[in-house]
């Protein structure tokens, strides 16, 4: 029992804890937040972090005289290798979401706070633009093509490449929050982690819908070249896949959730324990069956008494009773009871006494039969 009391308490330490830093970000005011460096510092990383992104995986789509264009391993490389870089450098500053699909499960998963997810898709956007935007006027006139302008594969529908980009958006949003599990056991650098989810998905998705992943990635050269072709399907898959993604391992993979399992198991313990000891203590809780032994059925179990036993004064009240000590002459013989005591008690099962009251006020001189 010491060892439960030592774990409940510890977890209970935990729990108070998490509760508590969750309090003060939530308490925190508008006004205090956008006052705070932090604050900012946070958006310009994500602004910088999807200006590269953008300017470096899309350049991998841009064809230079005299050299073979780029093919598929190349951009896939690009797009793992350049968030593996991002969320090393930026991670500890605003969490490298460096994609709108991360942020807004981020926010329905309620870790950051509406106004953080407005700037940082603004900002993500802000950064995807400017990004595209540079990559065109450094590149040689004519040789843009689409910029690595995210498209859908003629033989693909609107609707099989909305799939494409859920299924895959939706694993690297797990594979971001599961990095983020402070319970996970590491295998090495999470920041690497990210960037072969990224890395994965893009080979199979490149061919099929350029592999987006990310609104901001798609926005960004569509917005400079001014082609949208079926460009809701690069916001409404990424955002629908990573929104269950995220909430699946929130609310059914991540380790927090058994540890709070357990430590509501322990306290369930620590009640029917206590519950236990309240039981031993309270004397009206405490019931007698005839035999004398504990009775288990209900809390104010009736007391029992044999025919031929006369119960001693006060053995079944747990408080003083009021009762006279009575004789042989107010209940009659042994052997069954008489008309004396049974107009007051009545019978039960062949003679037997009703409960006694713990304690009632009774005078023999007035009390009528």
């Amino acid at each position: 029992m010491a060892t439960i009391s030592f774990e409940t308490f510890f977890l209970h330490l935990i729990d108070r804890v998490e509760k508590l830093q969750v309090q003060v970000n939530k308490n925190r005011s508008i006004r205090e937040e956008i006052r705070t460096l932090e604050f900012w510092r946070s958006i310009i990383a994500e602004c910088l972090a999807s200006f590269f992104y953008v300017f470096l995986l899309c350049g991998a789509h841009v064809s230079w005289p005299n050299h073979d264009p780029s093919n598929l391993m190349i951009k896939a490389l690009t797009s793992g290798l350049t968030m593996a870089t991002l969320a090393q450098c930026f991670n500890h500053i605003s969490g490298a979401h460096v994609n709108p699909a991360v942020t807004f499960t981020m926010f329905v998963t309620r870790r950051i706070s509406p106004l953080r997810a407005s700037l940082y898709v603004i900002a993500q956007c802000g950064g995807s633009i400017a990004g595209a935007a540079l990559l065109y006027g450094v590149t040689i006139p004519g040789h843009q093509g689409t910029l690595g302008n995210t498209l859908i594969h003629p033989d693909l529908g609107p609707w099989q490449a909305f799939g494409v980009e859920f299924v895959l958006t939706f694993l690297v949003v797990f594979t971001v929050f599961a990095t983020q599990d402070p319970n996970r056991r590491s295998l090495g650098s999470d920041a690497l982690t990210v960037g072969i989810g990224y890395l994965a998905t893009s080979l199979p998705g490149i061919p099929a819908t350029g592999a987006s992943l990310n609104p901001a990635r798609s926005l960004g050269p569509a917005f400079v070249m001014n082609k949208w072709p079926h460009h809701w399907v690069y916001w409404f898959g990424p955002l629908a896949g990573a929104v269950v993604g995220g909430l699946i391992y929130e609310y059914i993979f991540d380790t927090k959730k058994a540890i709070k399992t357990l430590r509501e198991a322990i306290d369930e313990v620590d009640k029917e324990s206590n519950l236990d000891e309240d039981d031993y203590e309270n004397p009206e809780r405490c019931n007698v069956t005839k035999d004398g032994g504990p009775q288990t059925s209900g809390t104010y179990g009736a007391q029992y008494y044999d025919q031929t036993i006369r119960p001693a004064l006060n053995t079944y009240s747990p408080t003083h009773s009021t009762y006279p000590v009575f004789t042989e002459s107010s209940y009659g013989t042994h052997s069954g009871p008489s008309s004396n005591y049974s107009g007051i008690y009545g019978s039960r099962g062949g003679g037997g006494f009703r409960t006694v009251p713990a304690r009632m006020e009774y005078d023999p001189g007035t009390t009528k039969f």
